[in-house]
C-alpha cells in the first residue's frame, strides 16, 4: 500500500495562483478484532499492521507479552486485523518505575537522534505524519510514521515487544509533543529516554518525574532542554 496519494490544489503564492498536484497522507481506517470480538477502528497510515496492533494491545493492557498472541492475521482489502490470545492463568505485573541506570547520552548523541528524526522523508513530502524511532545510543534500530501520535508509540512499542528488545537499553525519539497520554505509552513501555522536538506538557512531565523517565524536550538547532532526570544525559 502506498503510504501517500496526489490530490489536485490551488496554490497561491505571491499574487499568483497556479494549479498543482500535492502528496496526502493516505490515511485509512484499521479495524482491530481479539478473540473473535470487534474492538476498535483506528485511523492510520496503512503500514506496519502487526505492529501497530501488538503496540496498541500491549499499551492498552490487553497483553503483556508477544508470546501471549497465538495467532494473527491480516486482510489488506479489508483492512481489518485479527487476534487470537493464548490462554494465560494469570498475566505477570507491570514494573511501575523505572531504574535510573543507563543509558546515558552524550549531547551529540541526542542531536544526532533529533536530526535523523527531522530528515523524515514522508513527513518532509506531506507534513501530516508524526514520525518515530528507536535506538541504542545514537544507533537506529527501527522508524517509522503514523498519521495519529498515539498510533506511532503503538507502533514502536510493537516493534520492541515482536523483537523482544530489552527496553532499558533503548532511546525513543518521537515528533510529538510529551503530553500525560504519551508520556504513559512509554512508561508502559518502560523505555527510560524519550526525546522530542515538542514542548511538554505539565501532566507529561509529572508522570516523567514519577516514572523515571528522562525527557527531553525542544531538541533542535543544536541545542534542547532535559525536565527530569538529567543523570542519563552526560554533562561534561
Amino acid at each position: 500500500m502506498s503510504k501517500t496519494c496526489i490530490q489536485q490544489i490551488w496554490r497561491y503564492r505571491t499574487g499568483t495562483w497556479a494549479r498543482i498536484s500535492d502528496a496526502l497522507a493516505a490515511e485509512e481506517t484499521l479495524k482491530i478484532y481479539l478473540d473473535g470480538e470487534f474492538l476498535r477502528a483506528l485511523p492510520f497510515l496503512p503500514e506496519n499492521h502487526e505492529l501497530l496492533v501488538l503496540g496498541y494491545l500491549f499499551n492498552e493492557g490487553l497483553i503483556s507479552a508477544h508470546h501471549e498472541v497465538e495467532t494473527f492475521t491480516v486482510d489488506l482489502a479489508r483492512n481489518e486485523a485479527r487476534v487470537t490470545r493464548s490462554r494465560l492463568e494469570a498475566r505477570p505485573p507491570f514494573a511501575t518505575v523505572l531504574s535510573l541506570m543507563e543509558p546515558v547520552l552524550s549531547p551529540e548523541a541526542v542531536l544526532r537522534l533529533a536530526a535523523v528524526l527531522s530528515e523524515d522523508q514522508l513527513f518532509r513530502e506531506t507534513g501530516a505524519v508524526h514520525c518515530g524511532l528507536l535506538a541504542r545510543q545514537d544507533s537506529i534500530l527501527f522508524s517509522t510514521e503514523d498519521t495519529g501520535r498515539l498510533n506511532l508509540l503503538d507502533k514502536l512499542a510493537g516493534f520492541a515487544l515482536k523483537e523482544n528488545l530489552a527496553p532499558e537499553e533503548l532511546v525513543l525519539v518521537f515528533s510529538g509533543r510529551l503530553t500525560g497520554e504519551a508520556m504513559s505509552r512509554v512508561a508502559r513501555m518502560k523505555i527510560p529516554v524519550i526525546v522530542s522536538p515538542a514542548a511538554p506538557t505539565s501532566r507529561g512531565l509529572e508522570i516523567a518525574a514519577a516514572e523515571g523517565i528522562t525527557a527531553i524536550g525542544f531538541t533542535r538547532d543544536k541545542r534542547f532542554n532535559v525536565y527530569t532526570h538529567p543523570q542519563r544525559v552526560e554533562s561534561g
